[in-house]
């Protein structure tokens, strides 16, 4: 079945104005925004480059085998989908300005935008998703936890002054963290402002607490909202949603269906499926059923012993722990032994899946027998399974 690289291939000689932005347009232009753009773009609204432009400053940067290199979470082939995006004629000659990012470990943020004019009298903003490091993990699942995170507030700001500064109307999106951030920002933006958003898309990105589902501000882009999931999806069925969604049939198994380059394609569209696997209905109900029924306090423990397990390799991207698995996988298990054996159970488990999310290549971590070990969420959970 055809992917991304497939589409600019057929669709790359037909302009807008011939064939309308469509829902697969905006996935190209999402996965584009994983890509490292720094002092090739403006950070501004007001200087440009045609995405044409970019690409060949990117095929050239002196740096350029290190901005290729996008680590174990990125697909390599975002690279080569922006050399063919920049040559055709129906992403070639769109603007691309408004490139921003921030990676802060302190504040526990991990945040990247940028913006294309894309020449149909509309403006696209894509917030770049979870990324290779380990922050950005532990920010998505902060998400459950926080009102607010840090990379939705910048959200709001970076949406904002784009709206300020240039005079179209607007379609937002994101894959992974980045629907997130783009459906928050599309909710959270001033009134005057989010009357010019037209479209906002999330692509297998983590859901919101209820409480914020339930506010005013979220509700009022639900018929808004494009959202897109793979049959087995586990990043997009984290915590609540909201509206409508599709669900997109993959070539890859598991976990690894979250790679927008395995979501089937046809020339206008995706392909679609009357529903998810029973895997993944199964983890949205037993995971989300537990973490849910813990109170605030108990949400957080969890995340901060999950991620606190994690940093005790000092590995401070997914790469690292893939280039010094003996290595990290001992100090995983030193840590892992510390703990109680409720949260080690339920801290297992979930390593698991990041685990499998993060790298084709890393291998499941075997932990040695521990007593009273458990691998299932909680007694309640393993009921429902």
């Amino acid at each position: 079945m055809a992917n991304l690289i497939d589409y600019v291939a057929w669709r790359g000689d037909i302009p807008f104005s011939v064939d309308p932005f469509n829902d697969v347009d905006a996935l190209v232009l999402c996965q584009i925004s994983y890509l490292d753009a720094g002092g090739l773009l403006s950070a501004g609204f007001r200087e440009a480059r045609t995405l044409s432009e970019f690409a060949d400053a990117f095929r050239s940067a002196k740096d350029f085998q290190r901005r290729s290199d996008t680590g174990a979470m990125i697909n390599k082939l975002s690279v080569q989908l922006l050399f063919d995006a920049g040559t055709s004629k129906r992403f070639g000659r769109m603007k691309v300005c408004g490139y921003r990012t921030r990676l802060d470990t302190q504040k526990e943020e991990q945040f990247s935008a940028v913006t294309y004019l894309t020449g149909d009298k509309y403006a696209f903003t894509a917030f770049r998703g979870t990324d290779d490091t380990i922050v950005g993990w532990k920010e998505d699942f902060n998400m459950g936890v926080l009102e607010t995170v840090p990379a939705q507030t910048d959200a709001v700001k970076y949406l904002t002054d784009a709206m300020k500064h240039i005079h179209a109307k607007f379609r937002i999106g994101g894959h992974s963290k980045g629907g997130n951030l783009a459906v928050y920002a599309g909710a959270e933006a001033e009134p005057r402002l989010k009357n010019r958003i037209v479209q906002i898309y999330n692509n297998d990105g983590p859901g919101f607490r209820d409480e914020t589902i339930a506010t005013p501000e979220f509700q009022s882009v639900i018929p808004k909202l494009h959202s897109f999931y793979p049959q087995f999806s586990i990043v997009g069925m984290l915590f609540s949603h909201a509206g409508a969604y599709s669900v997109v049939e993959s070539e890859q198994t598991g976990i690894m269906q979250h790679d927008p380059f395995s979501w089937h394609l046809t020339r206008s569209g995706f392909v679609t499926l009357p529903g998810f696997d029973a895997g993944s209905e199964r983890f949205h109900k037993t995971f989300n059923t537990w973490f849910k029924e813990l109170p605030d306090d108990q949400r957080a423990k969890f995340v901060e012993t999950l991620f606190k397990v994690l940093q005790a390799t000092d590995a401070r991207t997914n790469s690292e722990l893939e280039s010094n698995w003996l290595r990290s996988s001992a100090k995983i298990i030193s840590a892992l032994a510390k703990l109680d054996s409720e949260s080690r159970g339920n801290v297992i488990e979930t390593m698991q899946l990041l685990f499998r999310i993060a790298s084709r290549n890393l291998p499941v971590i075997q932990i040695p027998a521990m007593p009273g070990i458990s691998f299932g969420l909680s007694s309640k959970a393993k009921k429902e399974k």
